[in-house]
């Protein structure tokens, strides 16, 4: 079976080589790689050139990464798809994996786990290990929806799937775009197999995504669940993450306003914060420490609140992922 593994790139010019070299040293050999160049502003196009017709250069217009995997997506010839980005890196078994775990599970869907690295330091993120049904996922939701959604990396789709039911990304989110086109395919695939061992490197310092300021990142995260609702509400699914999501999104608001760039003055970040806090949910439904989470809150003046993910965010930045459990 033929692999399309698609790249998304822009003013990747100082990353690109690495992935492209551990695209090209995979062991599995029925593949094409797309990178797609979103309008770069650098040489991203120049430094691949030496590799040639080796892989397939696509070059566009500025969208961002959602438009950019779409064009990928449309391009693609190979049964199976997968993705990587432009500033991670990829290991020589990769696809071979992928594709022998996908088959050997007989699945629609593969779910892997990653390698995230940061700082020389190295943390394996897996699933759980396992297949499922259809309707077994519907069963186990929360634990599906929690399960590896949030990348489309260390994964493996079928393009039939994709094409016969027009999955793409969703070109208007820059936020929870990875997500969102997770949970569609995941509610089209017939069996879902788990592997839990990593397949793909997160090189963690390479990313902007979600470490720069965003003025509008509350917005843009509440329009990510609302369209999660809507996705799920089409299949007669309740959201069993509603609550968990909202807290969640309310205290990245404040870590947001405590980056660096963030122009606002301490009123008007507490003034913000006052008025997020409207549209937290009640704690029924909630536990363990988003229970908690929720009712400090919910209870804490904007000022307070603003303190405590102060210190929040040094202990987080402390301790392993293994063990702060909150990941926002």
């Amino acid at each position: 079976m033929k692999v399309s593994v698609i790249v998304p790139a822009y003013n990747a010019a100082g990353t690109i080589c690495t992935v492209a070299e551990g695209l090209l040293g995979q062991t599995y050999r029925n593949m094409e790689i797309i990178i797609v160049d979103d309008g770069s502003k650098d040489n991203t196009a120049d430094v691949l050139k030496p590799y040639g017709e080796a892989l397939r250069l696509i070059r566009k217009e500025n969208g961002g990464v959602s438009s950019a995997r779409n064009r990928g997506l449309r391009e693609a010839s190979g049964e199976y798809i997968m993705f990587a980005d432009a500033d991670d890196s990829c290991p020589p078994d990769m696809v071979q994996t992928a594709v022998e775990a996908m088959e050997n599970g007989g699945g629609d869907y593969l779910i892997a786990g990653y390698t995230k690295v940061c700082g020389g330091k190295r943390v394996d993120c897996v699933p759980k290990a396992g297949a499922y049904s259809q309707s077994q996922i519907r069963e186990r939701l929360s634990e599906a929806l929690s399960n590896g959604l949030n990348c489309v990396y260390a994964k493996l789709y079928k393009r039939s799937i994709l094409t016969e039911y027009a999955i793409a990304f969703d070109e208007t989110l820059p936020l929870g775009e990875d997500f969102n086109f997770n949970l569609e395919y995941l509610l089209r695939a017939e069996r879902v197999v788990y592997l839990d061992r990593p397949i793909y490197s997160y090189l963690v310092e390479n990313s902007t995504a979600t470490t720069i300021y965003r003025k509008d990142l509350y917005a843009v995260r509440r329009r990510s669940l609302e369209k999660m609702d809507r996705t799920l509400a089409a299949y007669h699914l309740e959201n069993p993450m509603e609550g968990l999501l909202r807290t969640k999104f309310f205290y990245a608001m404040i870590f947001n306003l405590q980056k660096k760039q963030c122009p606002m003055t301490y009123g008007e970040k507490c003034a913000a914060i006052k008025k997020a806090k409207a549209d937290l949910p009640a704690g029924t439904g909630l536990g363990g420490k988003y229970r908690l989470l929720n009712g400090m809150a919910r209870s804490l003046p904007g000022g307070a609140l603003y303190g405590l993910c102060a210190v929040l965010r040094k202990v987080i930045g402390i301790l392993p992922d293994r063990v702060r459990g909150v990941s926002i």
